[in-house]
This record gives C-alpha cells, sequence and structure tokens, in this order.
C-alpha cells in the first residue's frame, strides 16, 4: 500500500508541473524504494556545534565500538572463567579426543551441537585446557557482538545514531549473568563455548538470505534452507523459533491482508519445513555412516507442557523476568523465590549497579516499544504512516516474531527463567536491530545523541564494578567444588585407577582440574552410566577395571544427591580403601571409594559390624585379623620404608617363618609434599609386603577410630590375618624435627617436648596429643598381642645423625610398651623389644649378602614403584644414593 501511494503522489505531482516534465527523467519504482530506504539525514545547523561534527561523530563511533569490544571481552573473560568448571562446555571437546570416543558417543537429538563440531576439535586440538577454553570463548563472544555491531551499522550508518547503539549494547551486555545464580553453572549470557552465540549469528544470516531472495527458484533461498537445516539439526530450539514465528506472521498477515509479508512469511515458513527435513536428513546420515551417534528422542532435554492457568501466569511472569535479564535489567535475576525478589531488586537499586540496571532498563523499554509500533505498524491494514518494508524493517519484523514465538514456547512449557532465561536471549539482537531500523527513519540531534552515550557511559562504569564484585561471588560459589575437584586429582595422581565413576556434574570437571589424563565414567544415577553426552568407549567393565567411585552425600554439587553408601556397595562391594574429599570420616560429604581390582575382586560387608564398609569407621574391638596362633611381630617406624631398610631382612624371615606381622606407621611420610602424596607411599608398602608374601591378592582397609577425634587406618590382604599394616598419617616432622608449611612444622619431636599441644594427621580428620597417641599405640599392642615388638633406635651417630622421626617413634614405642606392660603383664615375663639402627647403620660394615640380600631388595623396589623420590634399583640406589648401604645392612641396638 505504501509503493501504491507513492506512485499516486508522483503521478499527480507530473500533472501539475507539464513544463518540467520533458528536463526530468521518469522515476523507477526501484529509483522509488532506494531514495526511501536511505536514512533520514540531520538537516545541518547554520552555526554546527563540535559535538555535531563529522569528524567528531567519527571519532564517537570508534570510540563507542571500542568500549563494546573491550566490555565484551572483558565479561566473556570473567564468565569463562566461572564456566570452566561447566560439564556440559567440557564434555563436548572430551568427546572428540579420539575418532573411536566420537564414533561410540551418544548427543542428544535436542542440541547436538552440530556447526560447532569444528570448534570442539579446535578446542581438542589445542589442548582442551582451561586457557583454551578461556581463549576460545572469548573469541566467540567477539565475534558474536562484532557480527551484531556490524548489522546495526548497516542498518544506520551515521556515526552518532550507530555510536550510541554500541554503547547501549555495551552496557546491557555488561550486566547480563554469566550464570542463573552463584555457584549454577548455568549460562545465562553467551560466554560459553556450548551455548548460543554463533547460532544467534547464523540464524540472522539465513533470515537475511531468504529476505534477500525469497522465491524458491533462486539459489539463495536453497541456501538459506541449507544454513537453517544444520542450524535445526545442530538445536531443535530453532525449529520452534523458526516455524513457530514464520507461523504466526502467516496467520497475522493474512488476516491484516499485508500481501507482500504474507507471502514473505509464506516463504520463511515453507524454508523452515524444508530445512526441518534437511535435518533430519543430516541426522540421519550421520546415524547410518556411523559418524556418531544421534538420539531421535525428542525427551533428549525437551520441557514438558504446563498444565494449568497458574502455570501460564507464572509462566508470563518468568518470561518478563527472563526477558529483562537478557537486557541486564533484572536487578532480582537470581532470585529464586517469587517474594524475595522485590527486595532483592530494592537493594541492587540502591548499590552499585543500580544506575546500569536503570539505564538498561530505560534501554529495553525504548526497544520493546519501537518493536511493538513496528510489529503494529505492519499489522494494520492502512496505517497512518507508511511503512518501508527495507531488508532492515523485514528483519526485524522476522525477528520480532520469532522471539514472540520464543516468548510463546517459553510460557507454555516448564521452564524457570532464573534457570532457563538463555532460551529468550533471541530477543536482544531483535530488539537491538529493531531499534536501529526505526532508529533510520527518525532525525536525531547529535548533541543529545552524545550526552545518552555519556550517561550509558557513566553508568556502566557503576554497572562493571557490579559485574566485577558478582564474579567474585560466583567464584567464591565455586570455590568449595574446584578445590574438591583439585584434591580428587591429587588422590588419583598418588592412587591411579583405570578411570573415575561418578555423578556427571562432578567428574567431567574433575577431569578438566587433572594435570594427568584422567578417565572418567559418567553416570546418569547412582549406578548406570550416562547414555546422553558420553561415550560407550568411557564405560568400561568395572568388575575387572579398576575404578575409583567419587561418592557425593551432600546436596547442590551433584545430580542425584540421594544416593547412599550402602547402595553403591551392594552394587560394587566393599572397596578396598578410600579418601575423604570433604567432611569428616565419621560424615563424609564426599568420598573416594577404590576399587583397585575392579568390584569382582571387592569384599563383602564384614558381618556382625556396624560399618556398611571399611569407608566408616569401626572400633578398635570390632577389628578383625587380630588373633594370630603363632608368634606375633609388631613394628612400630616412623615411615613407610624404614621397616624395609632397616629391620629387613629379619621382616622377612619372620614372614617366611609364618609368624604373624603388625606394622604401625606412625607418620604419613609426607615430606612436606602435596595433600595426597602419603597415599602412593601406603600402597608402595602394600606392594612391599605383597612381595615378602609372595600374594599379589588385593588389599583392604579400615577405619579405625581410636578417640573422639583420633583415627587410623589398618590394611590386611584380602583373605589374609597374618599380616597388617597400620598408618597413624601424622605429619612428617623433617630431619631436623622442624617440621614442613603445609603441617604448620609440626613434628612428633615438638608434640614430644611440648613445643606444641596436639598433632592433626595429614588428612585433618585426627588430633592427638602425646598421651592419646602413645595410648593409642598401646591399644594396639593391647589387640594384636604380640610376642616381641620391634622399633627404632634413638642413637645418633658420629656422622650420620637420624632423622628426627626415627628417634622420636623409638622413644614414643619404648613409652606405650611401658604403658602395655604395666596394665597387662604384672610381673610375667616381659616381651621382647628391639630397637633397629637408622641412618647411623651406615657406619656399620655390609651384613646382608645373597639371597637376604636379593629379597630384601626386591621388596623394597616393589614400594620404590610408589615413590619416585627413592632410587629404582640396585645400581641407582648405589651411585646417586645412601639407601643401597642400608640395603646391605641391618643392625640393632641397645637403645
Amino acid at each position: 500500500m505504501a509503493q501504491t501511494k507513492s506512485k499516486t503522489a508522483k503521478k499527480n505531482t507530473t500533472k501539475k508541473t507539464p513544463a518540467k516534465k520533458k528536463s526530468v527523467k521518469p522515476a523507477t519504482k526501484k529509483a522509488v524504494t532506494k531514495q526511501l530506504s536511505k536514512p533520514a539525514e540531520v538537516v545541518a545547523p547554520v552555526k554546527p556545534t563540535r559535538l555535531a561534527s563529522v569528524g567528531f561523530g567519527r571519532l564517537y563511533a570508534v570510540i563507542s565500538v571500542i568500549i563494546l569490544m573491550l566490555t565484551t571481552a572483558l565479561w566473556s573473560t570473567l564468565s569463562a572463567k566461572i564456566q570452566q568448571s561447566n560439564a556440559d562446555q567440557l564434555v563436548n571437546s572430551y568427546l572428540f579426543e579420539s575418532t573411536h570416543t566420537f564414533k561410540e558417543a551418544l548427543l542428544p537429538g535436542q542440541h547436538t551441537f552440530l556447526i560447532k563440531w569444528p570448534l570442539f576439535w579446535l578446542v581438542k586440538l589445542l589442548g582442551s585446557t582451561g586457557g583454551t577454553f578461556i581463549g576460545v570463548t572469548i573469541a566467540l563472544s567477539l565475534v558474536t557482538v562484532a557480527f551484531l555491531a556490524f548489522v546495526l551499522y548497516k542498518i544506520d550508518k551515521r556515526p552518532h545514531v550507530f555510536g550510541t547503539l554500541c554503547l547501549a549494547l555495551a552496557s546491557v551486555l555488561t550486566m547480563i549473568p554469566a550464570q542463573s545464580y552463584p555457584g549454577a553453572l548455568l549460562p545465562v549470557n553467551m560466554a560459553m563455548i556450548a551455548t548460543r552465540n554463533l547460532e544467534y549469528v547464523l540464524y540472522i544470516l539465513c533470515l537475511l538470505t531468504l529476505i534477500k531472495w525469497h522465491e524458491l527458484k533462486r539459489w539463495g533461498f536453497w541456501l538459506a534452507v541449507l544454513g537453517l537445516g544444520l542450524l535445526i539439526a545442530s538445536d531443535k530450539l530453532f525449529l520452534s523459533l523458526s516455524l513457530g514465528g514464520a507461523l504466526l506472521a502467516v496467520v497475522a498477515y493474512v488476516f491484516a491482508g499485508r500481501r507482500k509479508l504474507t507471502k514473505l512469511s509464506i516463504k520463511w515458513f515453507a524454508a523452515g519445513v524444508f530445512a526441518a527435513g534437511a535435518s533430519l536428513l543430516a541426522l540421519w546420515i550421520i546415524n547410518v555412516l556411523a559418524i556418531t551417534h544421534v538420539s531421535n528422542q525428542t525427551t533428549a532435554g525437551g520441557y514438558a507442557f504446563v498444565h494449568n492457568v497458574n502455570d501460564m501466569i507464572k509462566g508470563s511472569f518468568y518470561a518478563v523476568m527472563g526477558l529483562l535479564t537478557n537486557f541486564g535489567a533484572n536487578p532480582a535475576y537470581d532470585g529464586l523465590i517469587v517474594r524475595n525478589m522485590p527486595k532483592l531488586a530494592l537493594d541492587r537499586l540502591g548499590g552499585f549497579g543500580g544506575p546500569s540496571f536503570i539505564v538498561n532498563g530505560m534501554i529495553a523499554v525504548f526497544g520493546l516499544f519501537v518493536s511493538l509500533r513496528l510489529l503494529l505498524v505492519s499489522l494494520m491494514r492502512q496505517p497512518k504512516q507508511s511503512l518501508e518494508l527495507t531488508k532492515a524493517t523485514q528483519l526485524s519484523l522476522l525477528l520480532i516474531w520469532t522471539t514472540v514465538a520464543a516468548i510463546g514456547a517459553f510460557i507454555v512449557t516448564d521452564h524457570y527463567y532464573v534457570v532457563d532465561a538463555r532460551y529468550l536471549t533471541i530477543a536482544l539482537f531483535t530488539l537491538f536491530i529493531a531499534m536501529a531500523s526505526y532508529a533510520r527513519t527518525k532525525q536525531w540531534q547529535k548533541k543529545r545523541l552524545v550526552l545518552v552515550g555519556v550517561a550509558i557511559v557513566v553508568s556502566m562504569i557503576f554497572g562493571t564494578v557490579f559485574s566485577v564484585n558478582t564474579y567474585r561471588h560466583e567464584v567464591a560459589a565455586v570455590k568449595d567444588m574446584n578445590d574438591r575437584n583439585s584434591l580428587v586429582t591429587q588422590a588419583l595422581s598418588h592412587h591411579p585407577v583405570d578411570t573415575l565413576v561418578g555423578d556427571y556434574w562432578r567428574v567431567v570437571p574433575t577431569r578438566a582440574a587433572s594435570k594427568t589424563p584422567l578417565n572418567v565414567t559418567p553416570l546418569s544415577n547412582c549406578l548406570e552410566s550416562r547414555e546422553f553426552l558420553s561415550s560407550k568407549a568411557w564405560q568400561p567393565d568395572l568388575s575387572n577395571h579398576s575404578f575409583a567411585y567419587l561418592l557425593s552425600l551432600d546436596r547442590g554439587l551433584t545430580g542425584y544427591p540421594s544416593c547412599t553408601l550402602s547402595e553403591v556397595i551392594t552394587a560394587y562391594g566393599r572397596p578396598n580403601s578410600s579418601a575423604v574429599i570433604a567432611g569428616t570420616l565419621d560424615k563424609p560429604a564426599e568420598t573416594l571409594l577404590f576399587y583397585d581390582k575392579g568390584s569382582s575382586n571387592s569384599a563383602p560387608t564384614m558381618p556382625g559390624t556396624k560399618s556398611p564398609a571399611t569407608v566408616l569407621p569401626i572400633s578398635l574391638d570390632e577389628l578383625p585379623n587380630t588373633t594370630c596362633a603363632g608368634l606375633t611381630i609388631m613394628n612400630v617406624v616412623a615411615h613407610q620404608d624404614d621397616d624395609l631398610l632397616f629391620m629387613n631382612p629379619d621382616l622377612a624371615r619372620d614372614i617366611q617363618a609364618g609368624h604373624c606381622v603388625r606394622t604401625v606407621y606412625v607418620t604419613a611420610g609426607d615430606a612436606g609434599h602435596d595433600e595426597f602424596y602419603w597415599l602412593s607411599r601406603e600402597q608402595g608398602s602394600e606392594a612391599a609386603y605383597s612381595k615378602l608374601i609372595g600374594d599379589n591378592s588385593i588389599w583392604m582397609q579400615r577405619v579405625v577410630k581410636m578417640d573422639e577425634k583420633a583415627f587410623i587406618t589398618v590394611a590386611n590382604i584380602k583373605g589374609n590375618s597374618k599380616v597388617s599394616i597400620i598408618f597413624v598419617r601424622l605429619p612428617d616432622g623433617n630431619i631436623n624435627g622442624m617440621g614442613f608449611g603445609g603441617s604448620q612444622q609440626a613434628s612428633l619431636e615438638k608434640l614430644e617436648n611440648g613445643q606444641i599441644s596436639s598433632i592433626q594427621s595429614v588428612t585433618k580428620q585426627s588430633i592427638f596429643n602425646y598421651g592419646q597417641l602413645t595410648n593409642a599405640i598401646a591399644g594396639l599392642m593391647r589387640v594384636y598381642q604380640p610376642g616381641e615388638i620391634r622399633t627404632q633406635s634413638n642413637v645418633t651417630g658420629q656422622t650420620f645423625t637420624d632423622h628426627s622421626d626415627h628417634r622420636a617413634v623409638g622413644r614414643l614405642a619404648q613409652k606405650a610398651y611401658n604403658q602395655y606392660e604395666q596394665q597387662h603383664f604384672e610381673g610375667r615375663v616381659k616381651v621382647p623389644f628391639k630397637f633397629y639402627l637408622g641412618y647411623p647403620g651406615h657406619e656399620q660394615p655390609q651384613n646382608v649378602f645373597g639371597a637376604d640380600l636379593a629379597a630384601k631388595a626386591d621388596a623394597f623396589f616393589a614400594y620404590a614403584k610408589y615413590d619416585d623420590s627413592v632410587c629404582q634399583n640396585m645400581s641407582q640406589c648405589q651411585e646417586h644414593s645412601s639407601l643401597g648401604s642400608y640395603l646391605e645392612r641391618q643392625y640393632t641396638s641397645p637403645y
């Protein structure tokens, strides 16, 4: 109708001025359209001000673009750092770790990320590190925002208008939260690889192509179909947005009688239908060619429909709040309870973010007004103001209908805006493109535009401070989980297994935190392997593969917090050992359960015990395998290699003679290393005793509660009651007794001398004063009833000074023995008590030869495989270490 009026106006003008008819070239329809599509020019004042000058306008536009890009780099960097622990982002690049892994993967048909596959492959190629994820995320955000800015520039190139739009966009983007609420790790803004950013770029490009070539016989139409097909195959959301928006537009414009818009909408709908078919074909080909596996189940990631009016009303409210969130104008964006939102909003409006929230709210209202106005004018049969159907106008209208479809889908499905506001992000692109389309038809005072831009920049400064503070809170919220991930990776580096099993949201981020390659098996519930966004290559047979089960018992960090220890044990059996990651031994919040030889080699729960597994403590009286038909030898030493170096070959001879051996390691032997270094040394001790015994069966550990806050761990070979090794896990006191920084310089020597009143275990689970520690050792003597006790000497050599822990343990063992003797012997024959030289033994001549030396060396090097701080074979020990001399010597001492 607008074109008809223009022709009429031209015809009337021609009749009134016949004299000029020959001198004026007849205007074509194309020329009229081109002339009408030009932005309205501002009439230059007689005395232009500096702010209104062309030179300043260009500078203003350039500075605005720079501010837009810098703020984008800032918020995308902060968001990317937070989302480093997001399993959905991490898992996709991990699925590209090998051809076999990707081929055995199963992707949800709802969201295959097809168009992002090259990016995931690139991340994998670059190493799948935190820096790679951050770098690629920043690049994606910059490309997306730069594309939107370019579209705005193509719509209205006037520098003052374009610059102000860029500043408004920068303000809005700065205030869109990175995640739904602190600790949620569910994205809201576009700063994550596995969320929609490039998808919106491709969608807008498809719409522009369709607008330019909307005839079915034109190749551009089918190019748009191809792009939409790839987009729908990648993300089913765009199927509902495109088809839903097109259908709404067709119905509306048919009733409005707008022929050109009806025709465009029908072609849009047709393109959507063809694209849907193309997407199905693409996914079918992927499945048939076995490139990977894509589920055809629509339930994988879908949302159920609401069932009553109340839910519709609630959905409408959430949709409004979600739109405000996507415009950085919702001060209650993370409000989980509706009644708390007003107070939360008022508090934030009164804080640093207040000015930015208000300015962004005004921008959102203006964008909404412009969009509604444009939509209403397009629906009028005879609009009071003509509507130029330029490409910008048509793009705006298609995006507006897309946004209406998104809002409608949001309302009628079971969405919750705090978590799902990201499903309305298309509104951000729509409203800014609509504002640019509206702006090009108006004349604006350049000075006022600059003043508006300055006001936006001032508010943005406050908004940036708010965003940085919010980032700090969000980092604090995920710190506990990140710390746990680090602890898990430390534990697994010292106690390696084939795979880490656990909740998808726990094991995938843990893999990212690992400095060494870590295989993971994500679960969909307590026991079943996850189907979607996982790979069968990650699902080994747990009955014969070693694994660690990460059991999270506290809510918030896992998708299935109802799992119990008993449930896991029923499925896999009793773990052979465990490590507390969070909480206490009595009440663990998260713990690692080790199945070193698979579930088939685990042990059933001990009958008659209260504990469901070795994970939870038992009393000393409940401890099994304490009696012996023959002689029992008890060794009390400081570190995990002291018995192997200083009490062997006596140790080997006792085992060969069939005696029962109980060895107590008082310290963890951590030597100031990281939190779980001692785990590998304990495994080394188990390996050494397995070598001495000639039995490679699994070692089973039990946690024993000695006092209210005092625990020890006792290990036995499965099916063998004759050998027990006991770990007290107190900190290494350093050779000079000064301790290490990681354990607050604590040492046994300081505890004995009264320099410290108590000492905490390296696990942070036990605290002993000297009396309690003595009672604990004496209690073990009472339970095991040794026929002979051996410990380390208090001798200090002339050349070689012994380790402070060696001497302190010897004195501790003697004191515990004296206490045990007074309480249980009452004048009977005393148990033999022997001291063995430590480092001063190096000063003595060699006295271990032949078979004894070979057996001693074999046991020590079985241990050494788990401790890279010692020599690994005899030649290394003799050439580069004094340990060779200790393997060749064993001396007792009178004290």
